[in-house]
């Protein structure tokens, strides 16, 4: 039933304010854990887009929610899903950068 909520939630991504960002992306990471992999794979594919664009966010708590949900994307989607796989490969070198972030949580 989520499943008609995930557009406007997604959308709230770009709202701008940082608690309405982190609360969206706590709820998108408790919905995706629940779908099934046909469907998360359509929700990553959007996700893929918009998490890079807040990797770089003032807030170090919104930059490691970010960073933490395309990470368990990763892990359960995008590893079973070669073509996926070769399109987020340019994500990571933005998240390499943040290896040496000086909020520890977000390093890590």
């Amino acid at each position: 039933k989520m499943q008609v909520l995930l557009p406007y939630i997604m959308e709230l991504l770009q709202d701008g304010n940082t608690d309405t960002q982190m609360k969206a992306l706590v709820v998108l990471r408790n919905v995706v854990g629940h779908l099934e992999r046909k469907e998360a794979s359509l929700i990553a594919v959007q996700l893929m887009e918009e998490l890079p664009l807040l990797f770089d966010n003032e807030s170090s708590q919104l930059r490691e929610l970010s960073i933490c949900l395309f990470r368990e994307l990763v892990e359960s989607v995008v590893e079973r899903n070669k073509r996926m796989k070769n399109n987020m490969q340019w994500v990571l070198v933005p998240l390499f950068f943040h290896m040496s972030d000086q909020a520890d949580s977000v390093a890590k």
